[in-house]
């Protein structure tokens, strides 16, 4: 499945908003950053993006 180069930059605002978002409402930039490494390992280690995430994943 081809990626139009205009869906990544989209998917890089949103995240990039989110991120700012949750650190204007006080979570610490350090947790966010574990998060987002948790979840690439996961992402990696899978193959793909679940589509929902359950305890059993992690």
């Amino acid at each position: 499945m081809a990626v139009e180069l205009n869906e990544i930059e989209e998917a890089e605002v949103d995240l990039e908003e989110w991120l700012v978002e949750q650190a204007e409402n006080g979570v610490p930039e350090i947790v966010l950053i574990g998060l987002l490494r948790d979840y690439a390992d996961d992402i990696e280690q899978l193959g793909y993006v679940p589509r929902m995430w359950c305890a059993s994943d992690r």
